[in-house]
């Protein structure tokens, strides 16, 4: 998944968790409400050195 998506989906976050940390990679949990005010969540695994913006 582009880095612009988690983006965009880290600025709109209710909570975000670091779910599991393998060697040089980090899994991230992101969770955040929709529209409707369903609670919505993804995960995303981080290599190192990536960036994302707050």
């Amino acid at each position: 998944m582009p880095n612009q998506t988690i983006n965009e989906l880290v600025k709109m976050a209710d909570k975000i968790v670091i779910d599991e940390v393998k060697g040089k990679q980090v899994t991230l949990k992101i969770s955040w409400f929709d529209l409707k005010g369903a609670r919505k969540s993804k995960k995303f695994m981080l290599n190192e050195k990536e960036k994302i913006e707050f």
